[in-house]
C-alpha cells in the first residue's frame, strides 16, 4: 500500500511537471515574441519567413503605437520558439509630400547571429521609389498602414541599398 501511494505522488508530480514544461514554453512565434516584450508588445505580425533549417525572421508592430516596426529572428526547437535576437525599431512617420533635400527612404539593417547575416526593412516616404535592391537582391514589398515597407534578409558584408524608380532609373537616398 505503502508503494502504491509513493508510486502515485511520483506520477503526479512528474505529470504535473510535464504539463508545466508545456504550458510555460511558447508554442507560437507571436506568444515567444510577446513574451520578451521589448522593445515593445506584438500588435501584428506583417511578415515572416523561415531563412535557416530552423530560424524565422519576424516582422512586426508595436502593439500601442502601429507606426513603430521591429524585426527579430526566431528560432524553433521541436515544437516551441525562441526569441534570438531582436534589433533596434524603425518609426515610420506620418505620409507627407516630399520635398527637395529630405530622405526618401528609412532604413534599418540587423544583423544577427554574431555573422554577416542580416535583415533588412526600408520604409519608402517618395512615391518614386518602385524598388529597392540590397546586394542585388530586390526586397520584398509591403503595404503596412498606408506605407510601403521593403524588406529581406540573406548574407554578405556591409553595402549600400539602391532604390529605382519605375523605370528602373537609380534614384539618390536624398531627394532632388
Amino acid at each position: 500500500m505503502k508503494k502504491r501511494a509513493i508510486f502515485l505522488i511520483v506520477l503526479i508530480i512528474i505529470f504535473g511537471v510535464g504539463i508545466s514544461f508545456f504550458m510555460y514554453f511558447p508554442k507560437s512565434i507571436e506568444n515567444a515574441l510577446n513574451r520578451i516584450k521589448y522593445p515593445f508588445e506584438v500588435g501584428e505580425i506583417l511578415a515572416s519567413q523561415q531563412i535557416d533549417e530552423n530560424l524565422t525572421a519576424v516582422i512586426y508592430t508595436n502593439k500601442e503605437e502601429k507606426s513603430n516596426l521591429q524585426n527579430a529572428i526566431v528560432r524553433k526547437r521541436g515544437i516551441f520558439y525562441d526569441v534570438i535576437e531582436t534589433n533596434g525599431s524603425v518609426h515610420i512617420e506620418k505620409p507627407k509630400q516630399l520635398e527637395s533635400g529630405q530622405l526618401r527612404t528609412q532604413v534599418l539593417i540587423s544583423w544577427y547571429d554574431k555573422s554577416d547575416k542580416y535583415v533588412i526593412m526600408a520604409v519608402a516616404y517618395d512615391e518614386d521609389v518602385s524598388t529597392i535592391t540590397y546586394l542585388n537582391q530586390e526586397l520584398i514589398q509591403l503595404n503596412v498602414n498606408g506605407y510601403r515597407l521593403f524588406w529581406g534578409y540573406g548574407i554578405g558584408e556591409y553595402d549600400e541599398m539602391h532604390m529605382f524608380d519605375k523605370n528602373g532609373n537609380c534614384l539618390e537616398q536624398i531627394k532632388e
